[in-house]
């Protein structure tokens, strides 16, 4: 079982320190516009490439995000709870505890362990996620909430032109098809190597909190996990669909979350702890559920 594991995870995990070991060699991946590569034109064009290769309907859809709607809100509940109860401020710690990585770290494991056509699921999931990252955790960060940012966002797009696309029964011409799985095979191959780039970048020097940090990383895998578990007994799910929410859910801290709290002065370099932590246990929580459920 723990040879299947790492043989279905290798690619993530060459790719992925391929990616920090060109961070700290050379300038390949210094380029900021790589990342808005992945946003503008990989994701969107994974996410509308995957609904139409799903063939799915407007209700399988919308129990999709429904599921990961549901997750979010556990996660925030018991977040939360949490942060009360050991006096730590929410601000910036409860969407760091919330949005997990479901992008350039979720969909790669979805699609090395569960295969093609759970991609579809791990992407709109991942969408959902995101939603939340620009809407909730902005929001909490800044103390402002900025619509226009989900007006510009590609997935979202993404999403509106395949529902449109679904609700009229359109069908694309194969040579648009063709373009657009092209353009989304880009994806999964770059969002692993900005993460490897990512991972190498943060800077922890000024940690002095190791204790906060232990707890927060094993929160946020332990919570993503009984979150979704909460979601998939509440809700009628197919199995597809749970055993990806598991995954997503069971995912680390998001890269964005570091990014959006050194953009709002938080503390940063704690949070950069927390993601290179929750990372390892998260790939250890995916190792069990791969070996009890998946």
């Amino acid at each position: 079982m723990l040879i299947e594991f790492f043989s279905s995870l290798t690619p993530v995990l060459v790719c992925t320190s391929l990616g920090w070991i060109l961070s700290k060699r050379t300038r390949l991946l210094d380029s900021p516009d790589l990342g808005q590569l992945v946003m503008v034109i990989g994701l969107p064009s994974l996410l509308l490439n995957s609904l139409l290769k799903m063939d799915a309907d407007i209700a399988a859809l919308s129990q999709i995000i429904l599921a990961a709607g549901a997750m979010l809100v556990i996660a925030a509940l018991l977040a939360a709870l949490a942060l009360r109860i050991c006096g730590q401020p929410m601000r910036f710690l409860l969407p760091v505890l919330v949005n997990p990585n479901t992008g350039n770290l979720g969909i790669p494991v979805v699609f090395a362990l569960l295969g093609p056509d759970a991609l579809p699921y791990a992407v709109l999931i991942s969408t959902t996620v995101g939603l939340s990252n620009f809407t909730f955790g902005a929001w909490l960060m800044s103390g402002t909430l900025n619509p226009r940012a989900l007006l510009t966002n590609g997935s979202i797009m993404a999403l509106l032109v395949g529902i449109v696309l679904l609700l009229t029964d359109t069908q694309v011409p194969v040579p648009l098809l063709n373009t657009l799985d092209m353009l989304a095979g880009i994806t999964v191959p770059i969002m692993l190597l900005l993460l490897g780039r990512s991972l190498g970048s943060i800077s922890i020097r000024t940690l002095s909190d190791l204790k906060l940090v232990g707890c927060m990383s094993a929160g946020r895998v332990l919570i993503g996990f009984i979150a979704a578990f909460a979601a998939i007994q509440l809700l009628p799910l197919p199995e597809i669909l749970q055993k990806t929410l598991l995954i997503q859910s069971c995912m680390p801290v998001a890269v964005l979350s570091y990014m959006m709290t050194t953009q709002y002065q938080g503390p940063k370099d704690q949070v950069a702890a927390i993601i290179m932590l929750s990372t390892p246990l998260s790939l250890l929580a995916i190792m069990l559920l791969s070996a009890f459920y998946l």
